[in-house]
């Protein structure tokens, strides 16, 4: 026992103080520790109202129900009584030392047992005093008996492997107290220390907490839970009650490694829950009432909004305790890093002086001292990684998606009306529009960056994972400085005044850093725009994907979208350039730095150079080398961090609804007083907040001194031409447009409303809920849900008011159409519905709301007129809605005025007419409306003549008409899946099928194809030579170190230093360059990888066959494209590379350590390597499974993004925002909880590779002491490389799994690119260029099927059609209109018979050919974004002349050549072609789409015309088609009454073919009947149009 005992003692006592007062304070906290309560962070703002957007509930406060507490308590009595039992015993011995020291009257031995045993006391009280204590009062004291205990034992165990002997050669340093020579204390100290060994084990295995259990249900969604395939009670993560041992080497996290080892494949619900302060809920509630609380104030000074600094004080503040805790943690293992190499150095020094192995204590010392301070460095940095990645990351990003959505729900909805990229007049002078793509790299500056959807899902999606990421660096702004300045006093210490010379070389590459620095934003910001500018794009490729096909413009748009590919790629090469030649720079400066001190060092100052200066100073430089690395490295994270934050505060700073007052049950007055209304802009709410007319760009549309009153519990009508503002009223009404002056009275939905009536039963009286709205837009907003759910909305189910509402929107017929009636899923934004369908189920949302007020717009437009009467009648006008205010928009003047109470007229923003029905039928506002096309001539009829839908029984085939347009047809047959035997409840068939997950290893194929996409047998020839010449050069580096140092030792020749240090900067210099180069390689092929992918993936799915397209969501494809590729592009290199590099490392190292270390190393390796490899596997396994199932849950998670970014104003409507963002969080903590565990594993291996390469050290210095062969410089040789080892062999696992992971991109990229595609684009002979001349049609015993095993849809059809007649297509939904339609176009091939166009056989002829030379005008216009000129004129063929004269055609600019005024306000936007269209043309009418889309066609002029469309267009389509052979699916029976003949289908056959007037001449036919169903009225009036007496 030497004279250390004394510090020692004082040291143990003095942490059993801190101890003491640790528990002190944290007594005083004790009682507080309890569940938060809502209204907690309500009183902190001032406000006790309740916060609609609060969503927890007191269950996310909960970690758990304990299981089997009882057992569990008393069994931990029983382990805390056997503590007590050992510090007694040691108690006991400390005293008897105290005996012995009072008896030798030594002051220095009594202090010393004095104070050991008031520690061994301490022990002993606390212990005691918690033998009756649970939970955290347990958990706490088990903590602190950890702490103490391996204090005590790492302190008392190195005295007692103290060797007794001096270092050899060395004086003699360690005088020995000769009175403790006595044996009894020696036995009794001896004893204590295996005591305080075997308390520290039972200690550390102590559980902290029961096993919990928390219901599933609470957290995840049904469909999840019904793929659980593992149940077990104790399913919340281990985390919660782990022993402290448990907590260093995860072991909480073996249950899930077995999980996903043993089972095929892992489940969500398979995977413990996380603790609660891990779960969205209660992180969202924190991050909610930090945004309310918390703002950046220094003094007087407070940052400017979107700079970012208050979202970061905000995150600062928020995560506070975790992030001391890192910083702690970051400071400690930054000194305990040179720990080893101290061992290091001293081992070697032993074997410099002790070179026979004469005395070998001091070198078994010395070799512990290696392996344990290793082993304790890695735990503890296992700690801080787990922090940072798991706690803080999962949190940070959290706390980002969800505040962001919660904005989502409350931010004016500035992406629909996106003005044209001009800044407000009140900022800068507006610039001229310019063409989308040159405007990209400038949009920057424009005052509201987030104008497109595409852009907020990538602010969800990429900045917020950026700003997440950044937590991994977080520490080393900590770790990073201390290192360096404790590496640079220990290479004092061995180099003296040298090392200053070097570490001087450092600072001159500081510059360069900051350089880089600048260069490595403006390239990732580029590159960030490019990737934008690619999935916006693509994002509206696959949203108008018909009309693509149906124009055959699949090539054009593949180049288009290439264009911006190759852009993207070119910044992603420069991005690798700048990251290559910078990593080459900081390869070099460790080099150098050696270099230069070596050169001072042996040249300057004439020392020589031993194994145990050389080999450690290489050691400590190395690790060096990573602070000086990663502080760059952080800076550039840091900075790209910045910029995501700077757009997130941005968005979050944007304008805002109006808040909406909680619910007032009291009839309120919709009224508005000189009201003056535009769409709605993002004022930044740092702006001046009183709007004034004058920051109004030009462009924006404006409705004009409004003053009107809408009844109380009536029906009223809104009524105008295309374009009159009609909808901008609605969304005035429901607060989303801006009020410029004048005041706005109208009830609003509180968010939270459909939240509070979940699961509420209801008498019928109480349904209806006076002040909630509903709103049913233009263009339905549908989720990809059940039809019932959607219907549903989140009200519970009450079977009559849901049958009648299905009745009363005509909906009974369609849904027994559908194999699954209402279970049957809506795809993605309603693909297999048609139009009329979509404003169906969208109505049935509003009817069977509980809302008071209804706000629709134009229901009636998408639906033939015996459906619009019936709704009308049934349901505008029918019990369902008596006594609710319904504001309806239409059209359908005649039908819908003498039924409404008020009616308001607008014209281009003014109210023409506003007042009651009597006088709006005298007025002339009527007249000007028939003529300008804004009415429908059917329903100028009397309501008695309506026939009610009970008695046109027969006539109900009709009924539905042709709500199938034939752009959604070729869903509507039922898929392949054959169905159940049992009939009764079977599971309704998914349209949009699950995702798939591969299962298992990533297959060779895969692996093929992305090696053949890197490059050619030259490509891989030059990639392997880098990489192994690369792996050698260390090897090489080290072994003429061995020389020199060894030189001066083993007496060879001794050359002078110069020579040594030029061939060693040679070495080094050749090293660095193959280093180098070696990148270069790699990143071109990985470059070359991503554009081939790339395109063929977009080949495979731009000409996959339509039925794909129905059945993969947008979102899924999307992810392909964003997501996936990301990885395949920034990543997949990086770890395809690394992989390669970190194995030939690995195996140089183990090869050369061998080869020193001779047979028993060998065989230690043997061992160790087995261990590592069945670690590895396991590892590798359920890795893979969580980076799948982290894919596979990001996908509903961006598609509820994508859904409410879409349906905001859906959403805000009906108060379901608090219900979406509950949805969400759902969502999120179902995609948090593998990315979780992901991590969780990742540190579960790296804590035991760590200890095992620990291991690997401790052997090579055990073989390296034990053999005499083994000389100084060979054994600094074989450590400096085995010390390698453990970042080597942990990096190859990781990057290989990493590098698996990225290449489950490439599986899932690889299925979507070799899907079934259509038939060729060109068949040769091709057509004549002028085919078809006169489009002459001929259909010969036509058979059509979906699918092999299907039933024909079409059966025999045979007719002709001459050329340039007209055919009109009736016939009741699913009797084949559509099919046939899409026959024509090759959607559906024949399986029997063919179509002939003028003698040419259709199916010998390419798809491009086909479709060029057709025309399809579809029911749902689909135009894509840019302005007016690249929608109509996509690839630049026509001149100006040409396109303003189509648009003339199609009425959207008057014929006669009159100008505007350029201060008119509410300009026609037609006369302008760089008007912006804002994505999916949102900025525009339905109405005014359908004519762009018919303008789009004029320009094309095709002979065989096929459209499915409104009365509006017919005139247009009979004056400029009149050479044309048309065919109309027909929905108002006066738009096909003039034709030449009709067509009557019925289950796929031809009914009747006849010319209209023959038909309605002859009173038996079915088309009379259906004629007749209209009214007597309308009845007179076909017969006089088809011209039957």
């Amino acid at each position: 026992m030497a004279e250390f005992q004394l510090p020692v003692a004082a040291a143990l006592a003095a942490s059993a103080v801190c101890s003491l007062g640790v528990f002190a304070l944290s007594g005083s906290k004790e009682g507080k520790i309890r569940l938060p309560t809502t209204t907690a962070y309500d009183a902190d703002s001032g406000e006790p109202l309740k916060d609609p957007f609060d969503v927890t509930k007191p269950a996310d406060w909960v970690d758990g129900e304990p299981l089997d507490e009882v057992t569990f308590w008393s069994r931990m009595r029983l382990w805390k009584l056997a503590l007590v039992a050992l510090f007694a015993t040691i108690l006991a011995l400390q005293a008897v030392s105290l005996g012995f020291a009072v008896m030798e009257e030594d002051n220095i031995w009594i202090a010393t047992q004095s104070l050991y045993a008031v520690f061994a006391l301490y022990l002993l009280g606390i212990t005691a005093s918690a033998l009756n204590k649970e939970y955290s009062p347990h958990s706490l004291t088990i903590i602190h008996i950890c702490a103490l205990l391996f204090l005590a034992t790492s302190c008392l165990g190195t005295l007692a492997l103290f060797p007794a002997n001096p270092i050899p050669v060395t004086t003699k340093v360690f005088s020995l107290l000769t009175a403790s020579a006595a044996i009894v204390p020696q036995i009794c100290w001896l004893a204590s220390v295996a005591l305080y060994l075997v308390a520290t084990v039972v200690a550390f295995t102590i559980p902290r907490g029961p096993a919990l259990h928390f219901d599933s249900n609470d957290i995840y969604a049904e469909k999840t839970l019904m793929q659980l395939s593992s149940r077990y009670e104790d399913n919340v993560c281990g985390i919660t009650g782990a022993s402290v041992w448990d907590l260093f080497l995860f072991s909480y996290t073996t249950k899930v490694v077995m999980l996903g080892y043993n089972s095929e494949s892992l489940e969500i619900a398979d995977l413990p829950i996380v603790s609660h302060d891990m779960r969205a809920t209660t992180i969202y509630a924190g991050m909610r009432a930090a945004m309310r609380k918390w703002k950046l104030q220094v003094g007087s000074w407070s940052p400017t909004p979107g700079s970012g600094w208050n979202l970061i004080y905000r995150l600062l503040r928020l995560n506070s305790l975790v992030l001391i805790m890192v910083m702690v943690l970051a400071s400690v293992s930054a000194v305990l890093f040179y720990v080893p190499s101290f061992f290091l150095r001293r081992i070697v020094e032993y074997i410099e002086t002790d070179v026979a192995r004469s005395d070998r204590e001091w070198g078994w010392f010395y070799c512990a001292g290696l392996f344990f301070s290793q082993a304790t460095c890695q735990l503890i940095v296992g700690q801080l990684w787990s922090l940072s990645t798991t706690t803080l990351q999962v949190r940070m990003r959290v706390q980002l998606n969800s505040i962001l959505f919660a904005k989502t729900l409350v931010r004016k909805d500035v992406a629909s009306s996106a003005p044209p990229a001009e800044t407000p007049e009140g900022q800068t002078a507006p610039t001229p529009a310019t063409p989308v793509d040159a405007d990209a790299p400038k949009k920057e500056e424009s005052e509201d960056e987030f104008s497109s959807k595409a852009q907020i899902m990538t602010l969800m999606t990429t900045d917020v994972d950026r700003v997440s990421e950044f937590s991994w660096h977080i520490f080393t702004l900590v770790d990073s400085p201390i290192e360096i300045l404790v590496g640079t006093l220990f290479l004092y210490s061995l180099l003296g005044v040298s090392c200053f010379w070097g570490l001087a070389v450092t600072c001159l590459f500081l510059p360069l850093n900051h350089f880089a620095g600048k260069v490595v934003v403006g390239a990732q910001d580029n590159l960030m725009k490019a990737r934008d500018e690619r999935v916006s794009l693509m994002n509206e490729i696959l949203g108008g994907i018909r009309m693509l096909k149906f124009m055959a413009w699949e090539r054009s748009f593949e180049a288009r979208v290439m264009k911006v590919r190759d852009r993207e790629l070119k910044y992603q090469k420069l991005n690798y350039t700048i990251e290559v030649l910078w990593n080459a720079i900081w390869n070099g400066s460790p080099i150098l730095v050696t270099l230069v001190s070596f050169w001072h060092f042996t040249v300057v100052r004439g020392q020589t150079l031993t194994p145990s200066i050389a080999f450690t100073s290489i050691s400590v430089f190395t690790e060096m080398k990573f602070a000086l690395n990663a502080l760059p490295e952080t800076l550039i994270n840091l900075l790209q961090s910045l910029v995501s934050i700077r757009r997130i505060e941005k968005y979050l700073g944007g304008a805002e609804v109006n808040p909406v007052p909680p619910l007032n049950t009291e009839p309120s007055p919709i009224a508005l007083q000189s009201a003056t209304i535009t769409w709605p802009q993002d004022r930044a709410r740092g702006a001046s907040s009183a709007p004034s007319v004058a920051s109004t760009p030009k462009a924006k549309f404006m409705l004009i001194d409004l003053s009107l009153e809408f009844p109380h519990g009536e029906l009223s009508l809104i009524c105008g031409k295309l374009g009159s503002g009609k909808t901008l009223l609605l969304l005035a009404l429901l607060g989303e447009a801006d009020l410029l002056t004048g005041q706005l009275i109208c009830p609003r939905s509180p968010p939270d409303i459909i939240a509070s009536f979940a699961g509420a039963r209801v008498p019928d009286e109480e349904w209806v809920v006076e002040g909630v709205c509903a709103y049913v837009p233009q263009s339905a907003w549908l989720r990809n849900a059940s039809i019932r759910d959607n219907i549903l909305f989140d009200l519970p189910y009450v079977e009559e008011r849901y049958q009648k509402t299905l009745e009363v929107c005509a909906l009974q017929s369609d849904l027994r159409i559908l194999e699954d009636g209402d279970m049957s899923e809506i795809g993605e934004r309603g693909v297999n519905l048609s139009g009329g369908q979509k404003a169906r189920v969208s109505l049935a949302r509003a009817v069977y709301s509980r809302a008071s007020v209804l706000f629709l717009d134009d229901v009636l437009s998408a639906v033939d007129a015996h459906t619009a009467h019936h709704l009308y009648y049934e349901c505008l006008k029918g019990d369902l809605m008596r006594d609710r205010t319904i504001i309806l928009v239409s059209h359908h003047v005649q039908l819908c005025a003498p039924g409404a109470n008020y009616i308001v007229a607008l014209d281009n923003g003014r109210v023409q007419f506003q007042g009651g029905r009597e006088a709006f039928q005298n007025s002339e506002v009527l007249s000007t409306l028939s003529q300008s096309n804004a009415t429908d001539p059917n329903d100028n009829k009397d309501e008695a003549q309506v026939p009610s839908v009970e008695e046109a029984t027969e006539e109900k085939t009709v009924e539905a008409s042709t709500e199938q347009n034939s752009e959604t047809s070729s869903t509507v047959v039922p898929t392949t899946a054959v169905a159940n035997a049992k009939e009764e409840k079977k599971a309704p068939r998914k349209l949009v099928e699950e995702e798939k997950r591969a299962v298992g290893r990533i297959s060779t194929d895969i692996w093929k194809t992305y090696v053949k996409a890197c490059g050619g047998v030259l490509y891989w020839a030059t990639f392997c030579a880098s990489l192994g010449l690369a792996a050698i050069s260390p090897v090489l580096e080290n072994g003429w170190l061995k020389i020199w140092s060894g030189a001066t030792l083993e007496g060879g020749v001794v050359r002078s230093p110069i020579y040594y240090l030029g061939i060693y900067a040679a070495v080094c210099a050749v090293g660095l360059v193959l280093t180098t180069l070696r990148y270069f390689v790699l990143y071109r092929g990985g470059i070359r990888a991503s554009r081939v992918l790339y395109k063929r993936l977009l080949e495979g799915v731009l000409f996959a066959n339509i039925r794909f397209h129905d059945t993969v969501s947008r979102g899924r494809l999307l992810n392909r494209f964003g997501k996936d590729f990301e990885g395949v592009d920034s990543n997949l290199p990086d770890h395809f590379g690394r992989s390669i590099m970190y194995g030939l490392s690995a195996c140089t190292t183990l090869v050369t350590v061998s080869i020193v270390g001779g047979l028993p190393f060998v065989l230690a390796i043997i061992l160790l390597g087995t261990i590592y490899y069945n670690v590895g596997k396991v590892y590798g396994q359920t890795s893979r499974d969580m980076r799948r199932l982290d894919s596979v849950t990001r996908s509903p998670l961006y598609s509820i993004y994508g859904e409410t970014i879409a349906g905001v104003t859906v959403l805000r409507a009906f108060g379901a925002s608090s219900k979406f963002l509950r949805d969400m969080l759902r969502c999120v903590d179902t995609n948090a909880n593998p990315y979780y565990w992901m991590w969780s594993i990742n540190r579960w291996l790296s804590s035991r590779f760590n200890l095992l390469s620990s291991a690997v050290i401790g052997v090579t210095a055990f073989v390296a002491v034990m053999s005499p062969s083994i000389s100084a410089s060979t054994a600094g040789f074989a450590l400096a490389f085995s010390s390698t080892i453990t970042q080597d062999l942990l990096f190859l696992v990781r990057r290989f799994v990493g590098l698996e992971q990225s290449m489950v991109a490439v599986e899932r990229i690889k299925e979507f690119s070799e899907i079934k595609r259509e038939p060729a684009e060109f068949i040769e002979p091709r057509p004549p260029a002028s085919w078809p001349a006169s489009g002459a049609i001929k259909c010969e015993d036509l058979v059509i099927r979906y699918a092999p095993d299907l039933p024909n849809v079409l059966h025999n059809l045979n007719f002709e059609i001459k050329p340039g007649e007209k055919v009109g297509i009736l016939g009741r939904t699913g009797s084949g209109k559509s099919t046939l339609a899409l026959s024509f176009f090759r959607f559906v091939e024949p399986t029997e018979g063919k179509i002939s166009v003028d003698g040419t056989d259709i199916s010998k002829i390419g798809l491009t050919d086909l479709r060029s030379r057709l025309t399809i005008i579809p029911q749902d216009p689909t135009i894509l974004s840019g302005t007016l000129r690249s929608t109509l004129d996509v690839f630049d063929e026509y001149e100006d002349a040409e396109i303003y004269e189509a648009l003339r055609r199609v009425h959207l600019i008057p014929s006669d050549d009159s100008t505007e005024d350029e201060t008119t306000v509410n300009a026609n936007v037609f006369r302008n072609l760089d008007s912006h269209v804002s994505e999916g043309g949102d900025n525009f009418s339905t109405g005014e789409k359908q004519l762009l889309c018919m303008a789009r066609a004029i320009l094309k002029r095709t002979k065989v015309v096929d459209y499915a469309t409104d009365e509006l267009i017919g005139k247009t389509i009979r004056h400029e088609f009149a050479d044309s052979t048309i065919l109309t699916i027909a929905h108002r029976l006066r738009t096909i009454i003039d034709y030449d003949r009709v067509m009557l289908l019925d289950q796929g056959r031809i009914v009747e073919f006849d010319s209209p007037s023959v038909l309605l001449a002859d009173s038996s036919s079915q088309f009379h009947s259906l004629c007749k169903a209209t009214g007597k009225n309308e009845l007179s009036m076909l017969k006089k149009m088809a011209g039957v007496a």
